[in-house]
């Protein structure tokens, strides 16, 4: 299994803005390296002043890179105004393509905002927080399958490593043809991380 990471300052850390500037004066010297398929996960946690300054930085870095790019929306009550603040602020940017961006995160009120910008929107799925396999499918029987993907984690809270799994075999049950699942799970990922050279698609 080969293994591919995104480089980035997650926005609980752009409080402090001269950390900030200290690590994105190094973050150049190591986006080049052979498994970093972009800048990421930037975005925004709070929709502080700070962190959107930071998230300003790491765009006009993308673009002058041209960096694939994946983006943090915020939690709860949050989400809305801030995913409303990464679209300006990354859709502002002549520079970068909308194809080329991930929004993370995205949930039933968010999603279509992402889509109708052209940027591609991410459901990541956890047992009791964020989005759950069941609501990730109602999102795509509303939504579409076009330009969204699954993501699981393993992290500090609870999570399930096989919830792209299980939200797969949800889609079956519902009727979802075997190309809507193959495409979801499988051929939108490929298609979105192929935009990167240093990303090959492993049968």
């Amino acid at each position: 299994m080969s293994h591919h990471c995104w480089l980035g300052l997650n926005p609980k850390e752009a409080v402090d803005l001269g950390l900030a500037l200290e690590v994105l004066e190094i973050l150049p010297e190591y986006l080049d390296r052979p498994t970093v398929l972009g800048i990421g996960e930037i975005g925004l946690n709070r929709n502080g002043r700070n962190e959107i300054k930071v998230l300003e930085w790491q765009v006009e870095l993308a673009a002058r890179r041209n960096e694939l790019i994946l983006v943090h929306t915020p939690h709860l009550e949050d989400k809305l105004k801030g995913t409303r603040l990464i679209l300006d602020i990354v859709g502002a940017d002549s520079r970068i393509s909308t194809d080329r961006v991930l929004i993370d995160h995205a949930e039933e009120h968010t999603v279509d905002l992402i889509l109708e910008k052209g940027f591609w929107a991410g459901i990541t799925l956890y047992p009791h927080s964020k989005c759950s396999a069941d609501r990730a499918v109602d999102i795509l029987e509303t939504s579409g399958c076009e330009r969204i993907w699954l993501n699981s984690a393993a992290d500090w809270g609870v999570s399930n490593p096989l919830a792209v799994v299980e939200a797969g075999e949800e889609m079956r049950r519902r009727g979802f043809s075997e190309e809507a699942i193959n495409g979801v799970l499988f051929r939108n990922p490929a298609a979105f991380l192929g935009q990167s050279p240093r990303f090959k698609v492993q049968c």
